[in-house]
């Protein structure tokens, strides 16, 4: 019986009690007059029992009528005060989200999405996880990854999938460096350079720019992309950068927009997480990027 009547029906009957007319209650609730005589109609038939009956002057509770309005004010009162408390609850509670990236040159998007999403919700705890190629429900540094924020295109079954924004791609030189006088530089012109990246970003460079394009030499550093930074303004070769980065290339280094065959490369940004985890704070960070971030 339950499954088949519903909340709004319930509340349609309470305000049919209050006004006395069906009438009244239907402009009260915007509910076309037949429509909600069908609905009560439909509630009486389900419970087994009249609950209005019809006089000239409106319509009033039967006995029964009136025992079971008065036990459905007391439901739903109940209903809202678990809601209520359930609401604040979910806003008050300290919860913890744990999002694993690869660190993918620099932070892009992704560092301005954890930002904001963390000054949007102060009762959530975000810990960042770098690895390599980061999954849903993998252990990174000791911690359980929660959701992977990755512009690696190619996911392990099982996790769901939400397709984010395209970071634009720049490389960054030494100032002294022969193309650094160049506004924008074609990627065959850095084929005999150096190409400094983090542990693990070769193999997601490649698969960002495609399986057809050449790397030029890559030399992979355990290290953060400051320190990578700082090698390259010292000449020891050079590096990919998000091009929303760009003011954060410290002094001592340039960035210049990158091309391939004129047309700038762009990484599609994705965010995987396993449909059974059971996180709280997890639906609420996957709701938050759908709406502000997702392409």
């Amino acid at each position: 019986m339950r499954s088949s009547i519903q909340l709004a029906t319930l509340n349609y009957a309470l305000v049919v009690a209050e006004e006395g007319s069906f009438l009244r209650a239907a402009r009260r609730a915007g509910i076309d007059h037949s429509a909600l005589s069908r609905r009560i109609s439909d509630l009486e038939y389900a419970i087994g029992a009249r609950i209005f009956h019809r006089h000239a002057r409106g319509v009033g509770p039967t006995p029964a009528g009136e025992r079971f309005l008065d036990r459905l004010r007391s439901v739903l009162l109940e209903l809202d005060n678990i809601l209520t408390l359930a609401r604040t609850g979910i806003k008050d509670e300290q919860q913890r989200l744990s999002i694993g990236s690869n660190g993918f040159i620099l932070a892009g998007r992704a560092l301005d999405a954890v930002i904001e999403f963390g000054q949007c919700h102060p009762n959530v705890t975000v810990s960042l996880i770098e690895g390599s190629h980061p999954e849903p429900g993998a252990t990174l540094g000791g911690a359980k990854v929660d959701v992977a924020v990755t512009s690696c295109s190619r996911s392990t079954g099982g996790a769901f999938e939400l397709r984010l924004w395209k970071d634009t791609l720049a490389v960054v030189l030494a100032p002294n460096h022969p193309l650094a006088s160049r506004p924008i530089i074609e990627w065959s012109e850095l084929g005999r350079e150096t190409l400094l990246v983090r542990k693990g970003e070769a193999f997601l460079l490649a698969d960002a720019v495609g399986s057809d394009v050449q790397l030029p030499a890559v030399v992979e550093h355990q290290a953060c992309a400051g320190i990578l930074l700082r090698l390259v303004g010292n000449g020891l070769g050079v590096a990919l950068i998000h091009d929303g980065d760009a003011n954060s290339v410290p002094e001592g280094a340039v960035c210049r927009k990158l091309r391939i065959g004129g047309k700038p490369i762009q990484i599609c940004n994705f965010a995987r997480w396993r449909p059974d985890n059971a996180n709280p704070a997890l639906p609420v960070f996957i709701a938050f990027l759908r709406d502000r971030y997702s392409s």
